[in-house]
């Protein structure tokens, strides 16, 4: 079962890894990143974690952007648009867990 797995906070705040691991495998798995949430995509540790985690990482582009960071700043990932936010949630996964 495919599962999008919406995070909201800071790397400092939460590792969402964890509950991924425990929800679903890494192919089964995509991570979208709102807020703080997009700092997991910059740092070192939690972007390696997040890419063992999930097999796509879609990261809110206004979110990223509203923090002074860009695509090339990302470590893992890509910045999206909500248009495709919104596709990943209800078009290509079957179930969502905000964590």
């Amino acid at each position: 079962m495919k599962t999008a797995f919406i995070v909201i906070r800071s790397p400092q705040e939460l590792d969402p890894t964890h509950m991924m691991h425990r929800v679903a495998g890494r192919d089964e798995a995509s991570a979208v990143l709102f807020e703080d949430a997009v700092y997991n995509a910059l740092q070192a540790g939690p972007s390696e974690r997040l890419g063992r985690a999930a097999h796509e990482v879609l990261v809110a582009a206004d979110d990223l952007e509203a923090r002074g960071f860009s695509q090339k700043d990302l470590r893992v990932g890509r910045a999206v648009a909500y248009d495709e936010i919104v596709d990943c949630i209800m078009e290509r996964t079957d179930r969502t867990v905000t964590v």
